[in-house]
């Protein structure tokens, strides 16, 4: 029988707090659980990072041994024998994985403390994606199918999510549960757009500063709008910093691009912006897409998943171009520029309001809490 005083209901697995949008997504989740009658842990290597402020203080953080020196996933896989020890003493109800990079160490811990709660990992981006080669599409195959061998169920983030499980776990269609992630805050869905006329045109996009996000594409497609007045805002932090600094020196247009890091408060960005722009290569359904559409800023985005090219559809923004296609990103966004993107109506992203996206999720672990005969906290 559980200790209801001692033990979670739902304990969350991060490495630290950083700036990417799992983590963001991570704290609101667990707020919004919290909120609604969960007893929520988040279990971390560190327990700092930019988001940490998202968190409700009155949701507990258990910090984890692990080597500090090595890189994220190395420092969450170091990690997964204390996380194991975790996983006996506090015998969670629910262990949720929030992103791909934690589902190895998440997974690993999973089998060597022989947990016996449900496992609930999420799918945040594609676990095989085109140009891999052969030996790394089995690597990543394997050791993910490994990792999700004992998950209860499989969270994805759209229903081509679940086609693209067939390949790594069996019967997807029966493990994996499509659920919108919690983008939107009230903030956003408030927000009333602020650009003014005359100014010079503001480009925007947000995103971790890496070969995923593929902003040296967007780099070279805003230099070629020269006679064009402009400027660029790439807001993140990442490994790609220095690169792109570099070419955008390179291509001349240092002087029209504003790199300012992480920044807490997006939502007066997108109100300002006057094009959000996707440059994406690869993702399922990224946050600052969904938070553009319900600020009322425009969206331009490549074709880089699906999920997106689904949802531009839906809601009626304008059809994405090819990944890494730089005069096709650059037609696009000039014609953002001229004014002459579809409009699309904030509550078209209704459903990855914050509340009903905590909804979802509190809905799918009451079931399994449920099936394993467990109460929540009063």
């Amino acid at each position: 029988m559980r200790d209801r005083d001692s033990t979670p209901d739902v304990a969350i697995l991060l490495d630290h707090f950083g700036a990417g949008g799992v983590e963001r997504v991570a704290c609101l989740l667990a707020n919004g659980l919290q909120q609604r009658g969960f007893r929520v842990e988040m279990v971390v290597v560190r327990d700092a990072g930019p988001v940490r402020h998202l968190l409700d203080p009155g949701v507990s953080i258990h910090v984890l041994k692990s080597v500090r020196r090595l890189g994220r996933g190395g420092r969450l896989l170091a990690a997964a024998p204390d996380l194991a020890g975790y996983l006996r003493r506090r015998s969670p109800a629910l262990l949720h994985s929030p992103g791909n990079h934690t589902h190895k160490a998440a997974g690993l811990a999973v089998r060597i403390a022989g947990f016996d709660g449900a496992f609930v990992p999420k799918i945040t981006n594609p676990i095989v994606k085109s140009g891999m080669s052969p030996l790394k599409r089995w690597l990543r195959t394997t050791t993910f199918r490994m990792a999700l061998a004992r998950a209860a169920k499989i969270v994805v983030l759209s229903p081509c999510g679940v086609e693209r499980l067939s390949g790594i776990c069996p019967d997807p269609h029966s493990r994996a549960v499509v659920l919108p992630n919690p983008y939107v805050s009230d903030a956003m869905a408030t927000r009333h757009p602020t650009r003014r006329t005359g100014e010079t045109p503001l480009i925007l996009a947000v995103g971790r500063l890496s070969k995923q996000k593929d902003f040296a594409t967007l780099l070279r497609a805003v230099a070629r709008l020269e006679q064009r007045d402009w400027r660029l805002r790439i807001c993140g932090t990442g490994p790609e910093a220095d690169a792109l600094q570099a070419l955008a020196a390179e291509l001349g247009i240092s002087d029209r691009v504003d790199m300012p890091g992480f920044v807490n408060d997006v939502a007066a960005l997108y109100s300002e912006a006057d094009v959000m722009v996707l440059s994406s290569r690869w993702e399922d359904l990224p946050a600052a897409l969904v938070e553009a559409i319900a600020c009322g800023c425009p969206v331009v985005a490549t074709a880089c998943s699906t999920a997106v090219v689904e949802l531009l559809e839906t809601v009626g923004a304008a059809s994405p171009v090819p990944v890494r296609d730089v005069a096709a990103l650059s037609a696009a966004i000039a014609r953002a520029l001229d004014g002459n993107l579809p409009t699309v109506a904030p509550h078209a992203v209704a459903a990855y309001g914050i509340d009903a996206a905590c909804d979802a999720h509190a809905a799918l672990f009451s079931h399994l809490l449920a099936r394993s005969d467990c109460r929540l906290s009063a």
